[in-house]
């Protein structure tokens, strides 16, 4: 079976090859410079122009022309195919898929499934499928179980700055200035498969406050690790997961550091970070 994702999953191309996945690039363009592969040196250009370059970067979803050549390989291979993709409530790339698909003339053969996620608790659920697959599941027996894990699935995390939110046209310049100069730090998540900012405090200890709130109405699911995500300050997510870790008493070595790419980076801007957990099956 092949499963496809797009790089909106934050999963490093070092990372798909490990777990036999492919990944569709969503485009990340500074004007002529491109932006779109998932790798370690890629992420560090794509953080340094994000604050070097007058220009706000445009994103654009996979063409259909790309999925249409990862269908070909899987139909010559006699492959199903399942595709997981971002939130459909963020970007156009779940419709892209889907319309390939049937364009393909393979469609019986393919399932594209809205993972109503971004960034890490996407990449979550594509590490369950995975191990869906890795188990001998079939593509009919898959969907239906990652439908219900996507549920399970939250991220939450605390922007630095409201400046990259104002580039992106998510709230006005206005705002921007103002909770700028008051040091106000948006919490941000997916909720229902939607960016969104439940809560805005003053300061990065009270917004710590504020999302460890949501970690302690958790249960949460033991077998799967509490990522860290960060966008380019690994040290401020290193000092969440030290004190998350020291807060809750959870095992250190069940965490991990996972970097955003800029997909949605580009609107969180270079100083976010948050965590992401599984909570058990009801």
């Amino acid at each position: 079976m092949m499963i496809i994702t797009d790089t909106a999953s934050d999963i490093l191309e070092s990372e798909a090859a490990e777990l036999n996945i492919k990944l569709a690039p969503l485009d990340i363009a500074f004007g002529d410079v491109h932006c779109s592969r998932n790798t370690p040196e890629m992420l560090t250009e794509f953080y340094r122009l994000l604050t070097t370059s007058e220009e706000f970067p445009k994103t654009s979803q996979p063409a259909p022309e790309a999925w249409l050549a990862l269908f070909r390989e899987a139909q010559e291979n006699n492959e199903n195919v399942l595709v997981l993709t971002m939130t459909s409530e963020i970007s156009g790339t779940h419709d892209s898929a889907c319309m390939a698909a049937q364009l393909s003339g393979y469609g019986d053969h393919i399932a594209v499934v809205d993972t109503r996620q971004a960034i890490i608790s996407q990449c979550i659920v594509v590490h369950y499928a995975v191990k869906l697959r890795d188990e001998g599941k079939t593509l009919a027996e898959m969907v239906p179980l990652i439908e219900k894990f996507r549920n399970r699935v939250h991220v939450c995390g605390i922007v630095g700055t409201l400046t990259y939110l104002r580039k992106g046209g998510r709230i006005p310049a206005s705002v921007a200035t103002i909770g700028n100069l008051l040091k106000i730090k948006p919490t941000i998540g997916i909720e229902d498969g939607e960016l969104v900012s439940p809560a805005k405090a003053k300061g990065t200890a009270a917004a710590k406050k504020i999302i460890w709130k949501q970690l302690e109405e958790a249960d949460l699911d033991p077998e799967w690790p509490v990522y860290f995500p960060y966008t380019s300050d690994r040290d401020a997510a290193e000092k969440l997961r030290d004190e998350t870790v020291e807060r809750f008493g959870l095992d250190v070595e069940n965490t991990l550091f996972h970097q955003v790419s800029g997909t949605i980076g580009a609107h969180l801007g270079p100083g976010a970070f948050g965590f992401a957990y599984v909570e058990k099956e009801q």
